[in-house]
C-alpha cells in the first residue's frame, strides 16, 4: 500500500516562516486599507451547503468543488468562493441593515483545477463586496480600491478593465444556441482565433459575428474604445462602451492611467457579472493576483434583489512582491540549573520579556548543551539561573564563549 503521509495534496504547500510573514504584512495592510474606507470585516464558514453554489453552477461547475456529508448526510463543500456566501449572509442575517452594505474578508476558498495543474487547489483571498448600490460611484470606489490594493505591494501593477455589456449584446445579435454561445466566450476568452472563425462560419455578413472576431485583441488604451463601436454599437452595446468610458476617464483624473488598459476579452463567468469586470496584475507575476467586477442577480438566489459590486485579491501570489520584516531575533536564554531553579528562571523569563526582550527558555540538560543551542541558534546571551543569575555572552558557533 502507498502511503501519503509526507507530502500535501496537489495544489496545496506547506508555508515556512517567510512566507507567512510576507502574507501576513499584506493581510494587514489590507485591512487597515479597507477599514479605511469603511469596509467591515465579516467571516463565512469554511463548510457550506452545496444548495449556497447551486444557482452559480455556470461559474462555479460541480467537478471544482470539494464536496463531503454531514451527520444527516447533507451535501457539503469546502468554500470555493467567497462572494457567493457573504451574498447569503447579506440577505439573511444582514436582511434590513442600512444600505449600502461595506464588508470586506481573509479567508481560504477550495477549488479543483483537473485541466490547470499546477494551480493551488487552496488560495488564501482578501476582498471587498459593496452591495446595495447601482450607482456610478460604486463601480469606481471598487474599481479605485482595487488599484490601491495593487499598490500596497512593492511591484509594478496593471489594471485591465472590461464591461461584459458589449459581449453580451455581440451574442444577443448573433442569435446563436446557448452551446455554441460557451463556445465563443471560451474561444474569446482563451484568445483562439481558429477556434472562433469556426464557430462563426455560419454567421457570415453579420456585424456581430466580426466584431467577436476581432474581440480578443481588442485590448489597449482608450482608442479601444473606439475600434469596438465602429466594429459593432448596437443593441445596448454603444452604452457599455460609454460607461467603460467613464470609469477609464476617471481613474486618468486620479493620475493612474498609466497602469490601466481596456481589455474587452474578459469574457470569464459571463453569465455571473452583469456589469464592469477588472483584472488586476503585477510585474513578474505571470497570473492575475485581483479580479472582480458587478453582479446584479447574485443575491436574487437567497430573496433579496440588490445589486452589488467587488473584488478579491489572492494573497499568495500577491505576497511574493512585498518585503516583510524577517522574524525577530531571540535576544536571550534561559537556562535553569536544576530542577528546583525552574521556578526562578520563570520569573526570569517573564522579566525579560516585560522588558521587550525576546527571551527562550532551554530545554537542555546541561549548561553546556545550552551554550551548544545558543551558538547554533545565533542567541546572543544565556543566563544561567543557580544559586545566582549569571549572564554569559555567546559567540557565533565555531568561536569560543
Amino acid at each position: 500500500m502507498k502511503y501519503y503521509n509526507k507530502i500535501t495534496p496537489e495544489g496545496t504547500k506547506d508555508l515556512l516562516s517567510e512566507d507567512c510573514a510576507r502574507r501576513a504584512a499584506l493581510s494587514g495592510v489590507l485591512k487597515e486599507l479597507y477599514r479605511s474606507w469603511g469596509y467591515r470585516r465579516v467571516m463565512t464558514p469554511m463548510l457550506e451547503f452545496y444548495d449556497v453554489y447551486g444557482h452559480s453552477a455556470s461559474c462555479l461547475p460541480a467537478e471544482s468543488m470539494y464536496k463531503l456529508t454531514d451527520a444527516q448526510g447533507r451535501l457539503m463543500v469546502l468554500c470555493p468562493d467567497c462572494t457567493v456566501p457573504i451574498a447569503r449572509l447579506a440577505a439573511t442575517r444582514l436582511k434590513g441593515a442600512p444600505l449600502p452594505l461595506r464588508l470586506f474578508y481573509s479567508h481560504n476558498i477550495y477549488r479543483r483545477n483537473p485541466e490547470l495543474k499546477g494551480r493551488s487547489a487552496e488560495i488564501h483571498q482578501m476582498g471587498i463586496e459593496l452591495i446595495g448600490s447601482a450607482a456610478l460611484k460604486s463601480d469606481l470606489e471598487a474599481v479605485e480600491l482595487a488599484a490601491e490594493s495593487l499598490e500596497q505591494t512593492e511591484a509594478g501593477y496593471r489594471l485591465e478593465l472590461c464591461h461584459i455589456g458589449y459581449f453580451k449584446a455581440l451574442l444577443d445579435s448573433l442569435g446563436a444556441d446557448e452551446e455554441t454561445e460557451e463556445a465563443i466566450r471560451m474561444s474569446v476568452e482563451r484568445k483562439n482565433y481558429a477556434s472562433l472563425t469556426e464557430l462563426l462560419a455560419g454567421y457570415a455578413q453579420n456585424p456581430a459575428a466580426e466584431a467577436l472576431k476581432k474581440l480578443p485583441g481588442l485590448f489597449g488604451g482608450v482608442e479601444v474604445l473606439d475600434c469596438a463601436y465602429e466594429l459593432f454599437h448596437e443593441n445596448r452595446a454603444e452604452e457599455s462602451l460609454r460607461y467603460l468610458r467613464t470609469v477609464y476617464e476617471h481613474l486618468q483624473g486620479l493620475g493612474i492611467g498609466d497602469k490601466v488598459m481596456i481589455d474587452l476579452g474578459l469574457v470569464n463567468q459571463a453569465k455571473y457579472y452583469t456589469g464592469i469586470i477588472f483584472r488586476g496584475y503585477l510585474d513578474g507575476i505571470g497570473e492575475q493576483v485581483l479580479s472582480g467586477g458587478r453582479y446584479d442577480r447574485l443575491l436574487r438566489d437567497f430573496g433579496e434583489d440588490l445589486p452589488a459590486v467587488g473584488f478579491a485579491v489572492n494573497l499568495e501570489p500577491a505576497s511574493q512582491k512585498i518585503a516583510a520584516a524577517p522574524e525577530p531575533a531571540v535576544q536571550a536564554l534561559v537556562y535553569a540549573d536544576g530542577e528546583s531553579r525552574l521556578a526562578e528562571a520563570g520569573q526570569l523569563l517573564r522579566s525579560l520579556r516585560e522588558a521587550g526582550i525576546r527571551a527562550e527558555n532551554s530545554v537542555e540538560e546541561s549548561e553546556e548543551a545550552a551554550k551548544e543551542h545558543a551558538r547554533a541558534a545565533g542567541i546572543p546571551e544565556l543566563y544561567i539561573v543557580g544559586s545566582s543569575v549569571r549572564k554569559t555572552e555567546i559567540k557565533k558557533e565555531g568561536t569560543n564563549t
